[in-house]
């Protein structure tokens, strides 16, 4: 995002933590700036308690000297994120320094989000998340299903809904022409259904094994072969080896781990459908990579996009419930139709790439700073900032 709004002619920076996780980035130089993608980036480093349980109240006193300190020699700040040290005290120094704030919120408005810790959530929002919501020029969206969910907190911001993007159309990674066709499968291992995201409950990956384990009953004789590709916690990814050994599926499942890059791109080119039945995805930036790779996708409901790529026939949408998921793979056994991966291609070229959203983002920015209301449909960085001044007018 701020690679390609700084391409089109804002002035854009990056402020961050070197917070990765359960631990600390080790390759992000903290304290002074540096450069990724053409985009200044400073990241300061975080300081979390010893204890486990308290990890994540991480703090970055460093980042918030040097917000009180220059603050206000930008014109616009973009916070990506919520319930997070960064982001929560970014918004109030924002508020306190009369600098117009954006908020993308990530998909932690929506239900299913509020429902993880929501003791603490409920405190934070009532404490200060509510006011820095409420104080924010515009909310960011990138579904309008994520903006229907975020009205039961009742908030009275301005918003606007803009999708993320995925490479630029130009890209060599995700011509047309690197797409295999259906017809080179190989017979012995039949169709490919790729299940690429973090390996976590909430994406249903034990619904998807199991909804095979009933294809696999109905038509045991059938080829095809499920690739997994992400990673998790430990425990959690024990758990769906056993289970998938227990369902009979052992042979049938390649983990292929984290991939990220070109090998992630193979991956996703190389399969015939992506499959994600997840319980809620605000957006589903996997699925519309996919569709760039030419790949047709099977959503579930839950997932936001699902609705857009059913609409565009680029992909069908199906309950997550296991005997509903086998039928639509079953049908699925075929290889999707040529017109469906072109239709996938094109859906992503037309509505997800980055310079046309870059553009978008770049008028609601300069639609704020001249005191009108954002754009109600326009249709960055995680627990961070992106601070932008905008080009000069000649």
């Amino acid at each position: 995002m701020a690679s390609e709004l700084s391409f089109i002619g804002c002035d854009v920076s990056i402020l961050t933590t070197n917070d990765d996780g359960p631990g600390l980035d080790t390759s992000l130089p903290h304290g002074h700036w540096s450069e990724r993608n053409g985009v200044p980036v400073l990241a300061f480093n975080r300081w979390s308690p010893p204890l486990q349980p308290l990890r994540e109240y991480a703090v970055s006193p460093a980042l918030n000297r040097w917000l009180a300190a220059h603050l206000r020699d930008y014109d616009l700040l973009h916070v990506h994120a919520m319930f997070s040290w960064p982001s929560t005290s970014a918004m109030a120094q924002a508020r306190r320094a009369g600098v117009p704030y954006v908020v993308s919120t990530i998909g932690q408005l929506c239900r299913w989000s509020l429902a993880r810790s929501p003791r603490r959530k409920q405190l934070l929002l009532r404490l200060i998340e509510r006011r820095n919501l409420e104080g924010a020029a515009a909310l960011h969206f990138t579904t309008e299903a994520e903006r229907e969910e975020a009205a039961d907190l009742g908030l009275g911001s301005p918003s606007f809904v803009l999708p993320l993007g995925v490479l630029p159309p130009s890209s060599p990674t995700n011509a047309p022409n690197q797409t295999p066709a259906a017809g080179l499968r190989d017979p012995l291992i039949g169709p490919v259904f790729l299940f690429l995201s973090r390996l976590h409950p909430k994406k249903q990956l034990e619904m998807l094994l199991e909804a095979l384990a009933l294809l696999q009953q109905r038509q045991p004789e059938a080829a095809w072969q499920l690739q997994i590709a992400g990673t998790g916690e430990p425990s959690y990814l024990n758990t769906l080896h056993r289970q998938a050994a227990a369902l009979g599926l052992a042979g049938r499942c390649r983990w292929l781990g984290f991939l990220e890059g070109e090998a992630k791109w193979q991956a996703l080119r190389r399969a015939d459908w992506f499959v994600l039945p997840s319980a809620s995805e605000n957006f589903g930036i996997a699925a519309i990579e996919a569709l760039a790779a030419g790949t047709p996708t099977i959503l579930s409901p839950g997932v936001a996009v699902s609705e857009a790529i059913a609409a565009a026939q680029a992909g069908h949408v199906c309950d997550s419930e296991p005997l509903a998921l086998s039928q639509a793979l079953e049908a699925a056994l075929a290889g999707p139709p040529a017109a469906m991966r072109a239709a996938a291609l094109d859906l992503a070229t037309r509505a997800y790439s980055w310079p046309a959203i870059a553009m978008r983002l770049e008028e609601t920015y300069l639609s704020i700073l001249s005191g009108e209301r954002p754009l109600r449909s326009a249709s960055a960085i995680e627990d961070g900032a992106e601070i932008a001044r905008p080009a000069p007018t000649p």
